[in-house]
């Protein structure tokens, strides 16, 4: 596996649509992280001038509804530390996920534990970041969100997968329940990992074309319509 969860080609909105997806509302407490997120969306915004805006900042959960309910971010970058206590915060990240047209997450942490990192991608985030990588890593991890995919660094996608391993007998229970094969299990994991159709073809020892009909399964049993899709569900439940 890359060093990055779902890499994919540099997208360059250039529809109305498309741009809109790329509006972007910062959420923290933190008037420094927020300079830092606009210096960084600033100077390596690579495609053109409005491939980022930043529509607004807010500094509570109440102002995160709000503003994201008026103007429809396509993007809330969201400091895990914003209200006083992961569970509250939990909470914010869940009650965006039931708006009409959720916007897409990415979570900042200066050290996420392993709690936090399950639980906020089972939520429905869409990306972690630790603070310390924002230089490196936010364009990158707000490209791949944009382009529907999931983003977590290397670090991140150790950890990820070691709460995964501790959580394995409920998983099994829950794969049961949705009859998921162990085939579909086996597939569904690699998915998870970012892996493409040849790669799982490869190391589960199958066609690639027995690896589609896994997948178009898989999808059925989920009742999503994309991988990506597949993968969120699958966190959400905790299934891998």
């Amino acid at each position: 596996m890359g060093a990055n969860m779902m890499l994919s080609q540099q997208i360059c909105p250039e529809s109305h649509q498309s741009w809109q997806q790329c509006s972007i509302l910062l959420a923290n407490r933190h008037p420094a992280l927020s300079d830092q997120l606009r210096s960084l969306l600033a100077t390596d915004n690579n495609c053109s001038p409005t491939t980022w805006r930043v529509i607004g900042e807010a500094i509570s959960g109440k102002q995160i509804l709000h503003l994201t309910s008026t103007y429809r971010p396509g993007l809330v970058i969201l400091d895990i530390h914003l209200e006083r206590g992961w569970e509250r915060t939990l909470e914010v990240l869940g009650q965006l996920q039931r708006l009409e047209k959720p916007p897409s997450i990415l979570l900042i942490a200066d050290r996420p534990n392993s709690k936090s990192l399950l639980e906020g991608m089972r939520t429905g985030a869409s990306g972690f970041l630790i603070r310390d990588h924002l230089k490196t890593e936010l364009v990158l991890a707000i490209q791949m969100i944009m382009s529907g995919h999931i983003y977590l660094s290397q670090e991140m996608i150790n950890r990820f997968f070691t709460c995964f391993q501790d959580h394995a007998e409920q998983s099994l229970e829950k794969c049961r329940q949705l009859q998921l094969s162990k085939r579909e299990q086996d597939v569904l994991k690699l998915l998870a990992q970012g892996e493409s159709n040849e790669a799982i073809a490869k190391e589960l020892f199958i066609a690639i074309a027995t690896v589609k009909a896994h997948c178009t399964s898989i999808f059925e049993k989920l009742e999503v319509k994309s991988r990506t899709q597949a993968i969120i569900q699958a966190l959400k439940l905790g299934l891998v």
